[in-house]
């Protein structure tokens, strides 16, 4: 009898390591010396940066077309204050093009795989195999990624939010930031608790981060 019980313990321990090594499988656990404070100061860094830049934008027209000199809010203030839809469509699509200009242009073209935060800290940004980030891998990691699943993150995640909500006459803002936040969390433990460090949007794009010289 206590031999049938230890036997059934053991292969429930069995089953169920199966399935744990199954779940995480798809876990990269190869060693990055690339450390996630070095990775959260980049994020911050590209917060600061990249939140003035894109927010830019929004901010010129809204003290044009205004002639207010108040610190602006969001895209909803535009209908706030009796002016047509229009108005903030443009702002929130200019807002994301300079985001796409900083994110993705940048780290294609001006220096490769790096933002100015990832260029300071010396870290770029690469595919799996260690070649050069492609724009594809970039428009994925940053667009996917960051701006629509991370969405409780970025500056440029409240505008596209914005935009949807006034496209579709819904108030899915509130929501889709909460969903984001826990994605970022969610990414973010999986940044800080694995030896390769790669988060959710560098699965997504079949990316990493190495340092660099």
């Amino acid at each position: 009898m206590k031999k049938n019980i230890k036997n059934n313990k053991t292969k429930n321990n069995k089953n169920n390591s199966k399935k744990q090594s199954k779940l995480t499988s798809w876990i990269d656990q190869s060693k990055n010396d690339v450390q996630f404070n070095t990775r959260l100061g980049a994020y911050v860094l590209d917060w600061i940066i990249g939140g003035i830049f894109t927010g830019l934008p929004a901010v010129v027209l809204y003290g044009a077309i205004t002639g207010k000199g108040d610190m602006f809010s969001d895209l909803y203030v535009f209908q706030a204050l009796g002016f047509e839809a229009y108005w903030a469509y443009l702002a929130g699509a200019l807002c994301l093009l300079f985001a796409l200009f900083y994110y993705v242009y940048v780290p294609y073209k001006i220096y490769p795989g790096q933002t100015l935060a990832k260029k300071w800290l010396h870290i770029k940004i690469v595919m799996e195999d260690d070649s050069n980030v492609t724009l594809k891998a970039l428009l994925i990691r940053q667009f996917l990624g960051l701006f629509l699943l991370e969405s409780g993150s970025l500056v440029i995640c409240g505008y596209i939010r914005q935009m949807v909500t006034l496209l579709l006459g819904v108030y899915v803002d509130y929501a889709w930031q909460w969903i984001g936040s826990i994605v970022l969390v969610g990414s973010a433990m999986l940044t800080a608790g694995t030896n390769s460090h790669r988060s959710i949007h560098d699965y997504l794009a079949k990316t990493k981060v190495i340092r660099v010289q």
